[in-house]
């Protein structure tokens, strides 16, 4: 047997199949197909500017200094006292730390009484040479006296000898003391010029004695200067490494001292934000809860194996910081130049990365090439400053879809993007 429907039912679906417009056909309602393009699509634009994308890094510095010296003492001895405080800024010259002086000023006394002793004996041999020198030209020149005189007599014997008015005996008498007063004034001679002689060995010899004790003094007066450890420079003690009543080694180091104005920050970045990281370019350096300006000086450094170029940077009121303290350095580096967009403005599908702009009213897609990207903001290529670009894309919109501007862009084109450093964008 047959089920029969009720005929209510077959005459409602009779009355719903009547109802509908004379020439009009029935429709197909479906929810998934996608709408007609001639439908418009609210869209949010945002406007195309050139610019450079830049990030804000974040590394970590190690303060330094330029001129930094390590002060050594230069002579033994026991540490008396050290005037200075670490962290006190000194002239050059000063006094940082005082060694005991006494064995040092006791063999400068020594030094200077055997100088004292050297030129008294200079000075006795001089005395002496002059002395003698005066007496024996005196006795030089009675020589000559008595020989001028005997000669006299010698040639009036032999005048009056020839007269007949002389013995012969006479006359070798005045010979013979002719003869005594030639011997007596060669020997006045020979003797004089003999402590001549002498006076030139001794004296000089007593100089040598003069200057080599002079010499000692002077060592004796430099290793007693040197118990004092100075300054070598103006700047700051950084560290003090002896304390009252050790005994310092010569060549030990005492302290340290370092020049407030060459007060560095270094640190290491990668090898493509070193080349904004140019001399002359302006940072910031964190430390203590306080930022300080600097300025990079130098940035000529050659990577190492870790890739990391070397930067140095003068700090304003570096004095400040202490040295060897870890700081954080933060600094901007442009990614690259082009058109700025937000990331949100970029579809990538099959063909590649693209965006959208409005031209009459129609979405035109268009390939670009995306330079660099970082932290919700890109730089491309293949779309012209001052266009107007759909940001963000939905999910509907094709090329040549009818759009409506009707919203606002969630990231205005050309606003810099800041993201932690080391961040590869």
């Amino acid at each position: 047997m047959r089920r029969a429907f009720p005929v209510t039912l077959l005459l409602g679906a009779a009355l719903l199949t009547g109802c509908k417009a004379p020439g009009q056909t029935a429709q197909n309602n479906d929810l998934d197909a996608p709408p007609p393009k001639s439908t418009a699509i609210q869209v949010a634009t945002v406007t195309a500017k050139s610019g450079a994308l830049t990030v804000q890094r974040n590394v970590s510095a190690t303060i330094g200094a330029q001129r930094d010296s390590k002060v050594a003492a230069r002579v033994s001895g026991t540490v008396e006292s050290v005037p200075v405080k670490v962290g006190t800024q000194v002239p050059a010259g000063a006094v940082v730390v005082q060694l005991d002086p006494t064995q040092q000023r006791q063999a400068l006394q020594n030094a200077q009484l055997q100088l004292r002793q050297a030129r008294i004996s200079l000075e006795q041999a001089q005395s002496t040479a002059g002395q003698s020198g005066a007496s024996l030209s005196a006795a030089v020149q009675s020589a000559q006296a008595a020989l001028a005189q005997a000669q006299q007599k010698a040639q009036s014997a032999e005048k009056l000898y020839q007269v007949g008015g002389t013995s012969l005996s006479d006359l070798q008498a005045a010979r013979s003391q002719l003869a005594q007063a030639q011997s007596t004034l060669a020997q006045a001679r020979q003797n004089e010029n003999q402590n001549g002689k002498s006076a030139q060995n001794s004296i000089p010899l007593q100089q040598v004695q003069v200057d080599t004790a002079q010499t000692a003094v002077n060592q004796a007066q430099e290793n007693l200067s040197r118990t004092s450890v100075r300054a070598p420079f103006a700047g700051k003690v950084a560290e003090i490494n002896v304390e009252v009543g050790e005994f310092a080694t010569q060549g030990s180091t005492v302290f340290r001292l370092v020049d407030p104005g060459s007060i560095r920050a270094k640190f290491s970045v990668p090898a493509s934000d070193a080349r904004t990281l140019t001399n002359g370019a302006k940072l910031n350096v964190a430390y203590g809860g306080k930022t300080y300006a600097g300025q990079v000086v130098d940035s000529t450094g050659i990577a190492g194996t870790d890739r990391l170029v070397p930067i140095q940077a003068s700090v304003e009121g570096g004095d400040q910081l202490p040295i060897g303290a870890t700081t954080q350095v933060h600094y901007q580096t442009t990614l690259a130049q082009g058109v700025l967009l937000p990331s949100e403005a970029v579809q990538a599908d099959t063909q590649g990365n693209a965006v959208y702009s409005v031209e009459a009213g129609k979405a035109k897609r268009r390939a670009v090439d995306v330079l660099a990207e970082s932290n919700g903001q890109v730089t491309v290529n293949g779309v012209e400053s001052g266009s107007k670009i759909i940001s963000p894309v939905p999910a509907s919109l094709q090329d040549g879809s009818s759009v409506q501007e009707g919203g606002a862009a969630t990231r205005p084109a050309g606003s810099a993007a800041t993201g932690p450093a080391g961040k590869t964008p």
